[in-house]
């Protein structure tokens, strides 16, 4: 069982409400359920890519696809210091070659 907590919103006031988590699709009614059950991590739902060990994909879905099995999700900070590392590598690289 995860602990991560799920994103509730409301979309019927009514009746304790009927609630939706943001990240996994789950539904409840009535009131909002306090178990911290979700299967998807914020780092998951928030990832602007993911990487594995042989390259980075925009989609977690294209990383299995490709035969990936071990893949970590990348936000767009890690994203940011990975191009600007990558740029400075082939700058560099430049360089030498000239």
């Amino acid at each position: 069982m995860s602990t991560y907590r799920h994103r509730w919103y409301t979309s019927e006031g009514y009746d304790g409400g009927l609630h939706h988590c943001r990240k996994c699709d789950r539904s409840a009614q009535g009131d909002r359920p306090e178990a911290h059950d979700c299967p998807v991590s914020d780092a998951e739902h928030n990832a602007a890519a993911w990487l594995g060990p042989t390259g980075l994909y925009r989609t977690r879905l294209e990383a299995v696809q490709n035969g990936e099995q071990r893949i970590e999700p990348v936000s767009a900070e890690q994203l940011f210091v990975y191009a600007r590392a990558l740029v400075l590598m082939q700058i560099t690289e430049g360089r030498r070659d000239a």
